[in-house]
């Protein structure tokens, strides 16, 4: 035998007497509403968005050296502004930044010397 008692189950015993309790609740005033999750400042969206449209248009000849200019500078300013979109602006910095080296780069290596093809071609510029 246990310390706990028998470990047999002992026969049902009927209830003879229940007893109830009125509980009452009463409220004074009313329960705040909760504030809604802000998930960000529509400048770190901004950005996160200027960015992304800079890394799509950055291989076409370079034209999305613009854009990431842009979002790269709202990004630092979003990062400043609120918390809430700090991790956005964070990563349309990075974005922007990534569209500006791969525009840079295209505009260098690929636009510029089409562009001096092109002029040489039709008698612009002088071979030499």
């Amino acid at each position: 035998m246990s310390s706990l008692g028998p470990l047999r189950p002992t026969e049902p015993v009927p209830i003879m007497e229940v007893s109830v309790t009125e509980i009452s609740v009463e409220t004074t005033g009313v329960l705040p509403t909760p504030s809604p999750v802000r998930s960000g400042t529509t400048l770190s969206k901004g950005a996160l968005g200027t960015a992304v449209g800079a890394l799509i248009v950055a291989p076409i000849f370079g034209l999305g050296i613009v854009p990431a200019i842009v979002a790269v500078i709202m990004g630092h300013i979003g990062r400043k502004a609120a918390p809430a979109g700090r991790l956005r602006s964070t990563i349309a910095v990075g974005v922007g930044y990534a569209a500006l080296i791969i525009g840079t780069a295209v505009l260098v290596l690929v636009a510029l010397p089409l562009s001096l093809a092109f002029l040489i071609s039709a008698g612009y510029i002088l071979e030499g």
